[in-house]
């Protein structure tokens, strides 16, 4: 099975691609941008899991 962590940032790098060629034009800053969301979609995922964590499931 794979794991949930690598179907995550692949989720993420999909999602980053898409939205820095939808919005951006140049290579350079089309770049930076899909870095910058990327990091964003990853570590607010992981983010989000840590302090939902203490609570518990139904």
């Amino acid at each position: 099975m794979v794991d949930h962590f690598l179907l995550l940032v692949v989720q993420a790098a999909l999602i980053a691609v898409f939205f820095a060629f939808l919005w951006k034009r140049d290579g350079r800053e089309r770049l930076r941008y899909l870095l910058k969301v990327l990091a964003a979609l990853v570590l607010g995922a992981v983010a989000l899991g840590w302090l939902m964590y203490p609570f518990p499931r139904p």
